[in-house]
């Protein structure tokens, strides 16, 4: 099956949209234990980000790469701080179903074929939408002026984490892409550095794919079967034991490992940090030493 990456450059690009060295080991074991589980690695990006990865050598990681498509995305109305997943949208909408899409932060460590079922969607486990500032009411949330929250919707329904989402069904696909951006091009919505994500991107890229599957009739799965409650900051639900801890390398029983939100909160000299940091070195080199060696190669400390 194949994997879909995605590295849109326009959200960073007023402070450099360079890699950390947390973030090549990320990239890379992401990629290259995709292939070694799941398929073919596909990579959707832009052209500055395909000139950075050439410059480094790590271009090739791909078995294809598409620097053209993401390029649209810098030309709707979208604010891209606030959408930073507007690039994601459009690779979305390219790639053939069935694929699955990942965030370059999350690591496969098995096959997900008995995961991921044909005609059906799977993302990476759910979140609470109880009243929370990360998930307030869609009315509270900014929208384009043209666009209307149907009450008839089920609201109550939890979002998807979607930093691993499987697209069985192109009607779901297509449907929605086509909502995630209506809700945000043309939206005022501003980024919320207080909560690290702005609720209305949390609502356009997880909060409607669910409700859009369940309207045809579509099941969604989590192949990490818990909710995540942002208010908390813990699973709140957790059909699994023991408790999936996402920085886990070692040890991993779900399978993946996410650094998630932990990359911007952990300091350098975190232990967390650091123990993450030597661990996917470890596996780097054991796994991949080519790989590895490029790595040690780039000026970065």
């Amino acid at each position: 099956m194949n994997g879909v990456f995605t590295l849109w450059s326009a959200p960073k690009r007023e402070r450099s949209p360079e890699f950390s060295p947390l973030d090549l080991l990320l990239l890379t074991l992401s990629v290259r234990e995709w292939q070694r589980w799941n398929g073919r690695a596909i990579l959707y990006c832009d052209r500055w980000y395909a000139d950075c990865l050439d410059r480094i050598g790590l271009l090739g990681l791909w078995d294809e790469v598409d620097s053209t498509t993401i390029e649209d995305a810098s030309a709707l109305d979208v604010d891209a701080t606030t959408f930073w997943t507007a690039g994601r949208l459009l690779a979305l909408a390219d790639a053939a179903v069935p694929f699955v899409s990942l965030d370059c932060d999350l690591i496969t460590w098995r096959g997900l074929a008995e995961d991921c079922l044909p005609g059906e969607i799977m993302v990476t486990h759910w979140e609470s939408t109880e009243q929370s500032p990360w998930y307030p009411s869609p009315g509270e949330l900014h929208r384009p002026v043209a666009y209307r929250f149907d009450a008839r919707r089920d609201w109550s329904l939890r979002a998807a984490n979607v930093s691993l989402a499987y697209f069985g069904s192109d009607a779901v696909r297509q449907a929605y892409v086509e909502e995630a951006l209506r809700f945000m091009v043309g939206n005022p919505g501003r980024p919320r550095p207080e909560l690290g994500v702005a609720p209305e991107l949390l609502f356009a890229e997880q909060r409607l794919l669910p409700l859009i599957a369940g309207e045809h009739g579509v099941p969604v799965r989590a192949l990490v079967n818990a909710t995540w409650a942002p208010g908390q900051d813990r699973f709140i639900r957790h059909d699994q034991a023991p408790v999936w801890e996402p920085l886990r390398v070692t040890g991993q029983h779900a399978g993946i490992t996410h650094a998630w939100f932990y990359k911007a909160r952990l300091q350098q000299h975190d232990p967390r940090r650091l123990r993450l940091r030597g661990e996917l070195a470890r596996r780097l080199q054991a796994n991949y030493p080519d790989v590895a060696d490029i790595l040690a190669r780039q000026p970065v400390s």
